[in-house]
């Protein structure tokens, strides 16, 4: 019904932010990050989510996009319900969150509060296909790193990109990430640059 609500921060909860939208106030339930972004007196858009139950309507309120989509895939795994996904989401941020389902690590998982070895499993099973990595930051365009080995399929899998509408710096990037991330064929690190923002 809401895809966001614009309006002002007037208030905290434990892990509520209410906003005045033009002197309504909604009472939205947030993750640490979300309220880590938020302060009283400022104008802030928060994308939302809202659960209708027999017995209660909540709404649930988002800084960005990426932790919508992340809370959105985490309600869709069996046995995780809306608080359960946003204790989550208060444990790790969206992106390393995403790292740690791509990469199976359940070790880490279940670093977060309330996350036991088996929803740890659950996640990585379930959403290891689903989920989009950001990982640009955590590598170097294969012109800054020399010492980078290209190899054949790597050098296939650029120019593809680049033939695609990628800047060569930018294709370059991209392979470097899906190769660290274990892709190795030319179709699995072109597969996995479209993975990545």
């Amino acid at each position: 019904m809401f895809n966001y609500i614009y309006g002002e921060i007037v208030d905290f909860g434990n892990s509520t932010v209410v906003v005045d939208v033009n002197g309504v106030g909604f009472e939205l339930s947030v993750s640490g990050f979300t309220m880590a972004d938020c302060q009283i007196g400022q104008k802030q858009r928060l994308y939302t989510y809202m659960q209708v139950k027999e017995d209660d309507i909540s709404l649930f309120g988002f800084s960005t996009l990426e932790e919508k989509k992340m809370f959105l895939l985490l309600i869709s795994v069996s046995g995780i319900g809306c608080k359960v996904a946003q204790a989550i989401l208060s444990g790790m941020d969206s992106n390393s969150l995403a790292l740690a389902i791509f990469n199976g690590d359940t070790r880490l998982l279940t670093k977060i509060k309330g996350l036991g070895k088996k929803t740890a499993e659950r996640l990585v099973l379930e959403l290891k296909e689903k989920v989009v990595v950001d990982a640009v930051e955590m590598v170097l365009p294969i012109t800054q790193n020399p010492d980078l080995q290209i190899n054949k399929d790597m050098q296939n899998a650029i120019a593809v990109l680049v033939s695609l509408g990628k800047s060569q710096a930018d294709a370059e990037k991209l392979v470097d990430a899906a190769a660290k991330l274990g892709a190795t064929t030319t179709e699995e690190l072109i597969n996995m640059a479209f993975r990545i923002n």
